[in-house]
């Protein structure tokens, strides 16, 4: 037997009798269980949702793309993999017109230039607290930023939820895509 799946060896719970290694096994199984199916439900939502983004054409590698940015610790991974990758596609003439100093250097950036363009990206996502006092240069056009990009993110949504709505009302019998998805 592979050790991984093995029993346990002999330690703590061996003067234990059948009876109670019994009991001791399902105190553990049980909480285990619960949180299984809670997985499970859990990687059923997140199905259900990724098929109403395809339903409404948004690419799901987009969307995969964008959780790898948000979760991103080091800022200079996600740019020095495109400045790589848009290198090596120059490479097989593709048509990158890949430049060296393609994402400029954003150590020089004037803090409160870096606020606003955090609190832009916090409103877009709508998460994200200031991480500026808020009586700062900083802390206000952080917030500035978030303010106005989830005003533009609410119009935005709003337009085109109509649009994608008038679409599927002007085609009745058309299968919207996401019917299934809905249940």
């Amino acid at each position: 037997m592979s050790k991984a799946s093995s029993p346990a060896e002999a330690g703590h719970n061996s003067e234990l009798t059948p009876a109670e290694r019994k009991a001791l096994f399902f105190d553990h199984y049980r909480p285990i269980a619960a949180q299984l199916e809670k997985v499970r439900e859990a990687q059923a939502e997140y199905k259900r949702l990724r098929k109403l983004a395809k339903a409404d054409k948004i690419a799901l590698w987009e969307i995969d793309y964008a959780l790898k940015c948000a979760e991103v610790e080091d800022e200079n991974i996600i740019p020095d993999r495109i400045k790589r990758e848009a290198e090596i596609a120059a490479w097989f003439a593709l048509p990158v017109e890949y430049q060296s100093d393609l994402f400029g250097d954003f150590s020089r950036e004037p803090g409160v230039d870096r606020a606003r363009r955090e609190g832009a990206t916090a409103g877009a996502t709508g998460h994200g607290s200031n991480p500026y006092d808020e009586n700062s240069d900083q802390g206000r056009a952080w917030a500035e930023a978030w303010r106005e990009e989830q005003a533009k993110a609410r119009e935005a949504l709003q337009s085109a939820m109509e649009k994608r709505n008038a679409a599927l009302a002007d085609n009745d019998d058309a299968d919207p895509g996401f019917a299934d998805a809905a249940e």
